[in-house]
C-alpha cells in the first residue's frame, strides 16, 4: 500500500484493501472493479504510461485521500 494523495493511516488502508479484495459481500462492478468500501471508492484505474493490465488498484475517500494497492 502506498499513499497517493493526502493522509491515510496504514491500518485504515490495510482494512479497506482487505475488504475490497477478499470480502464477498462487497459488490464489485465492471471492468474497472468499481466498489465502495466503508465510504472509500475503490477501482482499477487507467494509469498514464501503463497498460490497464499493468495498472494498480486504487481507493479514494470523500476528502480525496487516496492509496494504491499493488505496484
Amino acid at each position: 500500500m502506498i499513499v497517493l494523495t493526502g493522509s491515510v493511516e496504514c491500518a485504515t488502508a490495510l482494512a479497506i484493501s482487505e475488504r475490497y479484495l477478499n470480502d464477498t459481500s462487497v459488490v464489485i462492478e465492471g471492468q474497472g472493479r468499481f466498489a465502495t468500501v466503508e465510504g472509500w471508492r475503490c477501482n482499477w484505474p487507467y494509469v498514464d504510461g501503463r497498460s490497464h493490465a499493468e495498472s494498480y488498484l486504487q481507493c479514494t475517500d470523500s476528502a480525496q485521500n487516496s492509496f494504491k494497492i499493488g505496484d
